[in-house]
């Protein structure tokens, strides 16, 4: 019987951890040793499988039945490797070692047989994390089930709404203003997007007939207070969710009752059936970007921000990491009189808003999210909100990843070619039809812009390069100039 000595005894151990049964084999055990090794190949050609259909399986893991597939899996996997690890070290006979060799391996094998199950308890944890935050931000299972052959139920586009709120703790007992309101078409099939982009200064928006808001506001008026009760701040297309929130007297008393006005008011705006919304909290994405530790921006030039405010402060110029209500107000900041130091005008805070998203999405790599994955989780939970199923997310992964590498076009219903003071919504449909007619193919771009008639008001001039690929709904992309070592779009 061959004598071990305590570095083979470790090493042979450590040796089992990457090859299961190596130690049983190298003892003399060759039938334990080759069951270990062939079920070890099995789970390691399982796991290669998974990896390769990633996206299926991305799909899979936001299910919270998988989700508790998964943390069992590791409960078991980790109490299986430790057992590896202690029966490795026995099979080696450690107590024919001397009295230091064998307390000196038996502390190796118990550190080893700890080590190897931390890893699986940090993806049950990660798992329990993340069906944690999917279930605080969307929905539970709807009364009819979502049938996965065919979760669009037969139609060509989803239609979802993206809104960016401004619910700041600080607003005590005002509702949210959607100040970023954007509604993305995606063709089911091909992925092929177009995203509308809607200013929130546009004024007496209308609602579905017959609905609560639409007796309340009727056509030619439509969304339209009085001077007094909100005149000209209170009945933009801005405030609806807030109006709808505050009056269920007026609006219902559904639960559900100010994304259902915005999304009803998008419908009618874009001749389009408004199938969810997802609100972003502008003051949740601060703690998303605390939650990465910060991101890193050139910034031109001072920012004032809160001026005449206790909480008010200055974003200095140059290359720095702002922390999330420094990057917030750097892409909010206003200028206002008697500032010392600059603000903008709404398309200057929109490029500093499209800089942060860039910023962040150039720092939210896998290692990054990974390493933060439960601040960013907690942080998730206050930042987003959507009526979007839960179960139907699987289906939605695929498609995510297809949209991303199929055409995604862009319109923007702003000046000069749409007047948001005093809209034109027939013109507005027209317009929508149109460039999700373009983003089909190019057999229908001439019927499709046929119907849409130039604007008076622009009739006679010509078009700056950008406002015509604005008109023609082309993306722009993300500005990156201020997110260091990009090159600006």
């Amino acid at each position: 019987m061959r004598r071990w000595t305590a570095p083979s005894v470790i090493g042979w151990t450590l040796a089992s951890i990457v090859v299961p049964g190596a130690a049983h084999l190298r003892a003399g055990r060759k039938r334990t040793g080759l069951i270990m090794v062939g079920i070890f190949g099995v789970l390691l050609i399982g796991v290669m499988v998974a990896l390769v259909n990633g996206e299926a399986l991305a799909g899979l893991l936001i299910d919270p039945t998988w989700l508790a597939v998964v943390i069992g899996l590791c409960v078991v996997a980790g109490l299986g490797w430790a057992a590896v690890v202690i029966s490795s070290y026995v099979v080696l006979r450690p107590g024919r070692l001397g009295q230091w060799g064998q307390l000196g391996t038996g502390a190796v094998a118990g550190v080893l047989t700890v080590a190897v199950t931390l890893p699986f308890g940090l993806v049950a944890t990660t798992a329990r994390t993340s069906d944690d935050a999917l279930g605080t931000v969307f929905q539970s299972s709807p009364s009819q089930p979502i049938d996965h052959k065919d979760p669009w139920r037969g139609r060509d586009r989803l239609n979802i709404a993206l809104l960016g709120g401004d619910g700041a703790s600080s607003r005590k007992g005002v509702s949210i203003r959607t100040d970023s309101i954007n509604v993305v078409s995606i063709d089911v099939h091909t992925g092929d997007s177009v995203v509308f982009a809607l200013p929130r200064e546009l004024e007496n928006a209308p609602f579905p007939p017959g609905s609560a808001l639409a007796k309340r506001f009727p056509p030619p008026k439509n969304f339209w207070l009085p001077p007094g009760q909100g005149r000209g701040s209170a009945d933009l297309i801005n405030g609806i969710w807030a109006y709808a929130d505050m009056h269920p007297e007026v609006a219902g008393h559904s639960p559900t009752r100010a994304p259902d006005a915005v999304k009803g008011a998008l419908g009618q705006i874009l001749g389009l059936k408004i199938d969810y919304y997802m609100l972003v909290n502008m003051w949740g994405v601060a703690h998303l970007i605390d939650a990465l530790g910060g991101v890193t921006i050139h910034v031109e030039q001072d920012i004032c921000y809160g001026v005449g405010r206790t909480d008010g402060g200055v974003v200095k110029a140059g290359t720095r990491t702002l922390n999330g209500t420094q990057a917030l107000w750097y892409g909010r900041a206003r200028d206002h009189p008697g500032s010392t130091c600059a603000g903008a005008d709404n398309h200057t805070r929109m490029r500093r808003q499209q800089c942060v998203m860039s910023a962040m999405l150039k720092q939210l790599n896998p290692s990054n999210v990974l390493l933060k994955f439960n601040a960013l989780a907690a942080a998730a939970k206050q930042t987003f909100r959507t009526d979007i199923p839960r179960d139907l997310l699987q289906d939605l992964v695929p498609l995510a990843q297809q949209v991303k590498s199929a055409r995604v076009s862009k319109l923007n219903f702003v000046p000069p070619a749409f007047n948001p003071a005093y809209p034109d919504y027939p013109r507005i449909r027209k317009a929508a039809s149109a460039a999700i007619a373009r983003s089909r193919g190019s057999g229908q771009v001439a019927r499709a812009e046929a119907a849409t008639p130039s604007p008076a008001s622009t009739a006679t001039a010509t078009p700056s390069p950008r406002q015509r690929r604005q008109q023609a709904g082309r993306l722009d992309t993300l500005d990156s100039s201020c997110v260091p070592g990009k090159k600006g779009a």
